[in-house]
């Protein structure tokens, strides 16, 4: 072989291993662009409905009446006596009292209802509805309660929800929008002739008694009455599917949450 041969020979492998490049560098181009632009609109999605954004006011901005700051100082009960009375429960004796005299639970349960399949709710989000609210519940003798606690910026949290069922009706509670009027169910919650059923009641006794000065008196907690009955399982989900009939939807429950949370 010639030696321009030779030559013609490398300059055309030469010019194409420049094409192949190219064309490799195009596609890879167009594949890292098409990346880029999917991943930069997933990030403007997300700050579109992001809590983060700083043109959404944080909702604890507005309260007026909070009870409690970022220290770690002693949580200071509500004082029902003299200024200078010592620093304990409110209701001490009256919880005394029910536990030295327990109610009889047969005339709060006997009559067992079966719960229906058509969910329905009332929306409290007036001070005007809380007040209605809190004068059905005092006709009560027993009622249910659970709350919801939201964290996203904010150092301690604050109760976001609440959610009270009697036995003809389901409430929920906007306690962002009513944060500063909450007290006015402080009255029934304290009521030691109103019983007040809960499921692990530990966080949600602490989350009422912080944010509102509501106290829980004749409290009976189901997740508690597990323990002591040695069933097999204390969760809110296996009591509704064993006694009740009613198998719990966890999707529904993120939905839920996700509701309160894009409030703040």
């Amino acid at each position: 072989m010639e030696f321009k041969d030779r030559i013609k020979i490398t300059a055309l492998a030469i010019a194409s291993l420049a094409a192949l490049s190219s064309v490799i560098f195009l596609i890879t181009s167009s594949s890292s662009f098409k990346h880029y632009r999917r991943r930069r609109r997933r990030q403007q999605q997300k700050q579109s409905s992001s809590c983060y954004l700083q043109s959404h006011q944080k909702p604890q901005l507005s309260f007026k009446r909070v009870l409690i700051d970022n220290s770690f100082s002693q949580f200071k009960h509500l004082n029902l006596h003299a200024p200078n009375s010592s620093n304990l429960h409110p209701y001490e004796a009256e919880i005394k009292n029910l536990i030295e005299n327990p109610e009889s639970f047969e005339d709060l349960y006997s009559d067992h209802q079966k719960m229906s399949d058509f969910f329905s709710y009332v929306w409290i989000e007036t001070e005007a509805q809380l007040k209605d609210l809190a004068h059905t519940l005092s006709k009560h003798k027993v009622f249910a309660v659970d709350t919801e606690q939201h964290s996203l910026r904010s150092f301690l949290g604050f109760t976001a929800l609440i959610q009270i069922s009697t036995r003809n009706e389901d409430y929920l509670v906007d306690t962002i929008a009513l944060h500063d009027a909450m007290g006015v169910l402080a009255p029934v919650f304290a009521d030691p002739t109103i019983c007040k059923v809960f499921h692990g009641a530990d966080n949600d006794v602490l989350w009422l008694q912080r944010d509102f000065h509501i106290y829980v008196v004749n409290l009976f907690d189901t997740a508690k009455a597990c323990e002591v009955l040695s069933k097999p399982q204390k969760s809110l989900a296996y009591l509704l599917e064993t006694y009740c009939g009613v198998a719990t939807n966890k999707l529904l429950q993120i939905g839920g949450n996700a509701h309160y949370q894009q409030k703040c």
